[in-house]
């Protein structure tokens, strides 16, 4: 029995060993098949091969890239990506893999990277084709067209009909401007592959900078035989004949002879519709009944009627072809649907309760809805239920990655907790999904604008304008960029896609002129804001300060005393006479302003605050606190001017009054960040005892993984003083390195490394310190510095 058992372990050990060494082979097989499984066009199956084929051999460099090229087929481009960054840090010689990812760069704009991986590619491989042609369609990107034509030759002269080094002759041509030459190339391309898509589209886009419609239609007519079941081929011929060449009759043959071939495609036969609803509402409806008729299980087909209603103003009619829905399949998929678009209209009319009872019940029957879900989320918003409406959302972007809407929410919710990272994380994710969104654009441009990244902000805003022509609110900003680039021209065509003459078309305009000095023309525009918006502050500033250049002090006070006497109502001539009056070094007069505009509204509460940094800044501070006491009288919870004075009074060191005040204000509203952060600080520098450094410790906890400085400094400071070293490390190291590190904060790293007996990195935080506060003239610091200096 004993040799039994012997003869049976041995030969399992036997197995294990043989089975170790044959991974790689087991591994190679899996990726074998999952290739001819790719040139069978089973992906799926294919990706689950490449899968396998990993799970033995997790460093397989060919794995990864062949789930690379299954994401190129599916345009799962992000994916794509991700799988050709793990091949090249497994394999960094991995030509193909270093080729695509080039190709990446150059769609995406990255022309520097893209030059690189070309170049990476073509030392490992000078003759490789595909290197060479990623570094001369980069090239032609950077418009440097002669050594783009020298590396297209290289390749035409070992292979003249390489597919894609001709279709690259043909760009090359097309983006230097020689139209007449670019059109020969794709026909001579087009003699040797007369089936070349990409040579036919480059051609349609060559008619198209010419509007030569004629050649366009007749290309598309050409195309349509070819291609009976490609509906963008109808599609386009039917837009350009309705939209262009005016012809709505053949734009609707055009697409009923596709639809009737295709009786399938329910967005063509939606487009169909949709066009024939332009000109005839009626006639639309009874085509859209008989195509659901013909196809009754269509979802598409049934919900593209509900929306049509919608557009033609029948509210009564699409509620009622909702309810019929419901009625006869209630649980199913499409009654689900109904459910949830009724839902959605209640929200609309205001009747949140009915339309949190309608989503509760879809959500009773799948919890996971995606439409009912989304809708409950954004119930939750309002609600304020922030939590939950978090959970919810990162659900359904979890199902849907794609799903950009329930990103920019998420993005939003983040936003209300106050965490500002995770928001423009989300806004970014939503923008890579959908580069069109504006709200993910703005937001993205927006946080690039804060960095003075000017050319990313202005490509965000283009690429989201190609899906969004005509926003308002994208020209708006393109145009603010691009006054910021001095880009003239690039200005005025942002200002010319405003459909309205507005008060901010005119200010926009203005801002064009000032920054061509033609301040005359500036000032008409600004005029022209005012006129149209007289509560619009920056046009009254900026002709402030266009006549303060000029010295026309007179006149600057002329103008806004008029503006004033024309406008009572308003405060903003009031605001801009005074800080005209300051940056004249006339700080009685600024005051006397205020004044006059307080006694006749005795609620401005800005106006206390405004008057309370002009007498601090003519050094009376006792009447800079009296004017905020004035103004909290007026609005005894403003928790603005409660903490500006609680500010004014720490800089008088009365820090009970400071400390007083800043308990009322977390009293009225927890969330408020620099409140926090403010009491934390006193309680833990001049009210020090292990309860208060206990409540410091809870009100700056929020402040963990800030990246605002001060903020960091506030909660490692506690954790230092607690003796919490490790907490208050990565806090206070942060705080230190930040572009806005000040004196105290690497006093503060330099007493926690001394704490951590880390001597030379005490040294180092303490030096740099002094150095600062020596610049600062702060003498408390500098000696407080030097005794912790002596004592190393």
């Amino acid at each position: 029995m004993k040799n039994f058992k012997r003869t049976v372990l041995a030969a399992l050990l036997t197995g294990m060993i043989s089975g170790c060494g044959s991974a790689e082979d087991s591994s190679q097989r899996f990726i074998e098949s999952g290739k001819e499984l790719m040139e069978q066009g089973e992906f799926d199956k294919a990706r689950l091969e490449f899968r396998n084929a990993l799970q033995i051999n997790p460093l397989e460099a060919e794995g990864y890239y062949q789930l690379a090229l299954i994401d190129e087929k599916n345009q799962k481009w992000k994916g794509m990506y991700s799988n050709l960054v793990t091949v090249e840090s497994l394999d960094p010689n991995h030509v193909p893999a270093i080729v695509k990812l080039g190709q990446l760069h150059v769609v995406s704009g990255q022309l520097d990277e893209a030059m690189k991986k070309a170049e990476k590619a073509l030392s490992l491989e000078p003759d490789n084709t595909e290197a060479i042609l990623l570094k001369a369609t980069t090239l032609i990107k950077q418009e440097n067209f002669g050594m783009a034509e020298v590396e297209i030759n290289r390749v035409l002269a070992v292979d003249s009909k390489n597919m894609e080094a001709l279709t690259a002759r043909v760009m090359l041509f097309k983006n230097s401007g020689q139209t007449n030459k670019a059109l020969t190339a794709a026909d001579e391309a087009l003699a040797i592959y007369p089936d070349a898509m990409p040579l036919k589209m480059i051609k349609l886009s060559i008619f198209q900078e010419m509007d030569d419609y004629a050649a366009m239609e007749k290309l598309y007519r050409e195309l349509l035989p070819e291609y009976p079941n490609e509906s963008w081929v109808a599609v386009s011929l039917a837009k350009l004949l309705n939209d262009t060449l005016n012809r709505p009759e053949e734009s609707q043959k055009v697409l009923e002879d596709y639809v009737a071939q295709n009786p399938e495609d329910a967005e063509t036969i939606m487009l169909l519709v949709s066009l024939i609803n332009s000109r005839n509402p009626d006639l639309a409806m009874a085509k859209l009944d008989e195509f659901i008729e013909a196809k009754p299980d269509n979802q598409e087909l049934r919900f593209a009627k509900i929306e049509m209603l919608s557009i033609q103003g029948k509210q009564d009619l699409m509620v009622s072809e909702l309810e019929s829905i419901i009625a006869a399949e209630p649980d199913s998929e499409i009654g689900l649907r109904a459910r949830a678009t009724i839902a959605g209209i209640k929200a609309q009319e205001g009747k949140f309760e009915e339309a949190e009872n309608m989503v509760n019940e879809v959500l009773a029957i799948s919890s996971e809805h995606e439409q009912a879900l989304l809708l409950k989320a954004k119930l939750q918003l309002k609600n304020e239920q922030l939590d939950p409406a978090i959970s919810n959302l990162r659900v359904l972007i979890r199902n849907n990655a794609e799903l950009d809407e329930a990103m920019v929410l998420l993005a939003q919710a983040y936003a209300l907790t106050g965490s500002s990272e995770l928001a423009e994380n989300s806004f970014r994710q939503a923008l890579s999904v959908n580069p069109a969104n504006p709200q993910a654009a703005l937001s993205v441009a927006s946080v690039l604008m804060r960095g003075n990244d000017l050319d990313r902000t202005e490509q965000v805003l283009v690429r989201a304008l190609e899906g969004n022509a005509n926003n308002e609110n994208l020209l708006q900003a393109l145009a603010q960029v691009r006054i910021l680039k001095r880009d003239w021209a690039g200005t005025q065509q942002a200002i010319d896609g405003l459909t309205d003459t507005s008060a901010l078309t005119h200010l926009l305009t203005a801002q064009m002129y000032q920054g061509l000095n033609d301040n005359t023309l500036a000032i008409a525009e600004y005029e022209a804001a005012l006129k149209l918006e007289p509560s619009l502050t920056r046009a009254l500033q900026q002709i402030m300060a266009i006549r303060y250049q000029q010295e026309q002090k007179e006149e600057i006070v002329a103008f806004l005393n008029k503006h004033i006497a024309e406008h009572p109502e308003l405060t903003n001539g009031y605001i801009v006479l005074a800080d005209y009056y300051r940056m004249d070094g006339n700080l009685p007069d600024a005051i006397a302003t205020i004044d006059s505009a307080l006694a006749k509204n005795e609620d401005w509460t800005e106006g206390y605050s405004l008057k309370a940094n002009l007498h601090y800044l003519n050094k009376e501070p006792d009447a800079a606190i009296a004017a905020f006491e004035k103004g909290l009288s007026k609005a005894p919870e403003n928790n603005q001017l409660a903490m500006q004075l609680a500010s004014t009074h720490e800089s008088k060191k009365e820090f009970e009054k400071a400390r007083q005040l800043y308990e009322e204000v977390i009293a009225r509203d927890p969330s408020i960040d620099v409140a926090a952060n403010n009491l934390s600080s006193l309680l833990s520098e001049q009210f020090e005892s292990p309860e208060n450094l206990q409540r410091a410790l809870v009100l700056s906890s929020r402040f963990r993984d800030s990246d605002q400085p001060y903020f960091a400094d506030t909660f490692g400071w506690v954790n230092y003083k607690l003796g919490n070293y490790e907490e208050a490390r990565p806090a206070l190291e942060r705080a230190a390195s930040s572009g806005e590190s000040i004196a105290l904060f690497h006093y503060h790293l330099g007493r926690l490394y001394l704490a951590l007996e880390m001597p030379e990195e005490a040294r180092r935080s303490l030096e740099r310190a002094q150095q600062m506060a020596t610049e600062d003239n702060d003498e408390a610091l500098i000696g407080k510095i030097g005794e912790q200096l002596s004592n190393l």
